[in-house]
């Protein structure tokens, strides 16, 4: 026998369900309480029984409303639907089958208008962006999200022109189709949509829904990305200009490091955890390490403000020591895990690349780091670390790897080598 209460809570759905989809195009107020309705609901049970009960498919439909509140309000539903709890990868799952991937990539690549139009200005613009950036992360978290996304190249109709182009001089012709991947990168690398925030006073939701850098999520949508081979091909493809015989060529991951010394949080944890995958990719290492030099950018994070000996010093790169006592050490605990595991990656792909992060001084960071780490699984990963940095190569003599340090750094002067006194006064 069904209940009483679950027949009244199934119509509770259905009609809320009917008012988000209402078809009289005069009657804006009932999407925009149907849409509030959905905010109001906070608790999990709840947010799970609307999934259940198809909440999902119908706010999609409402994410791209010519009204500025309907389609706010209905992208900051699915967020919340899609984020947490045991009911987020079914939320995720059904915003899939309702094409929300391609819903989301016209808004992130839409362009606000110049004149008096609703639907894209200003702030409302921004916000639309940075939650369906937000959006598009929650959808990648899953690997079928990541795939989709990675091959996907957008339809004629969503190919707009950038608002200017990557060394901000002024727009010019439409652009050819490319991957989505690509398309939104040019506006994550562009600093003109970003306004000057303090975030050191934001976290958790409030840093998450700020709209001052409404293509900060990108970071963790390129993470969730390169999981996958296909994601990891993108970042690591070397792009050269085919009119220049003297071009070395550029990648997404070389693009990217940059990201790490910006002041937003999200933003340098999404590219520690590209960088920590792209390490999956065992053939890429020697180049990550020798050709891009990685690991600078990888330990910056890492150092802190402690004073280091001469010897420490030797073989560090300046930039992770010449701040001295204002080196501020990276304070978000998932960059640091990410950056750790990167490091871990790169020790697993054989001796040659070890004896690379050896001569790099990797130890160095890593033993000042360890010293104030307070998350233990951070702890832990960097203890991994050491025991590959620190023990010897098979069929190696005992102390070879600290000697392979030693010897680097401390080889003789020329006077040393010929055996005479530094004292060149008297040569003509």
């Amino acid at each position: 026998m069904v209940e009483v209460e679950d027949v009244e809570e199934t119509q509770l759905y259905a009609d809320l369900r009917g008012f988000l989809l209402h078809a009289d195009p005069t009657r804006t107020d009932v999407r925009r309480a149907a849409t509030e309705a959905v905010l109001q609901v906070r608790d999990t049970p709840g947010r799970t029984q609307m999934v259940r009960h198809g909440i999902v498919p119908a706010l999609a439909r409402n994410v791209s409303h010519d009204d500025p509140h309907v389609a706010i309000s209905a992208l900051r539903g699915l967020v919340q639907l899609s984020a947490h709890g045991p009911s987020a990868n079914q939320a995720v799952e059904d915003l899939t089958q309702a094409g929300g991937l391609n819903r989301m990539l016209e808004i992130v690549l839409s362009r606000p208008e110049d004149g008096s139009g609703e639907k894209n200005t200003g702030a409302d613009w921004k916000q639309r962006v940075n939650l369906a950036m937000a959006l598009l992360a929650n959808m990648t978290r899953v690997e079928k999200g990541a795939v989709e996304l990675v091959g996907r190249s957008l339809p004629d109709r969503a190919i707009v022109k950038p608002l200017v182009d990557a060394d901000n001089t002024a727009e010019s012709g439409i652009l050819p189709t490319k991957p989505s991947l690509e398309l939104i990168l040019a506006r994550f690398m562009n600093t003109s949509f970003i306004e000057s925030t303090d975030y050191d006073a934001l976290e958790g939701e409030v840093l998450d829904s700020d709209p001052s850098d409404p293509y900060q999520h990108f970071a963790a949508v390129l993470m969730n990305a390169t999981q996958v081979e296909a994601g990891r091909q993108f970042a690591l493809r070397i792009h050269r200009n085919p009119n220049r015989k003297d071009d070395l060529g550029w990648t997404v991951l070389e693009r990217i490091l940059v990201q790490l010394k910006s002041p937003n949080p999200l933003r340098r944890r999404g590219v520690a955890g590209t960088i920590r995958n792209c390490c999956l990719e065992r053939d890429a290492a020697w180049w990550m390490l020798h050709v891009l030099n990685i690991t600078k950018h990888i330990l910056y994070p890492l150092a802190g403000p402690e004073e280091l000996d001469l010897d420490e010093k030797k073989g560090l790169d300046p930039d992770l020591w010449l701040e001295g006592p204002d080196k501020k050490r990276e304070p978000d605990h998932y960059t640091r895990l990410f950056l750790v595991e990167a490091i871990l990656l790169l020790c697993s792909t054989g001796r040659k690349n070890r004896e690379q992060l050896r001569l790099n001084r990797v130890y160095v960071v890593l033993k000042w780091a360890d010293m104030v780490e307070e998350q233990e699984d951070v702890s832990e990963c960097i203890n991994e670390c050491v025991q590959y940095l620190r023990r010897d190569e098979e069929g190696t003599e005992e102390g070879s790897s600290d000697k392979l340090v030693h010897d680097a750094y401390n080889k003789p002067s020329i006077a040393q080598q010929v055996g005479t006194s530094a004292d060149f006064d008297d040569v003509d």
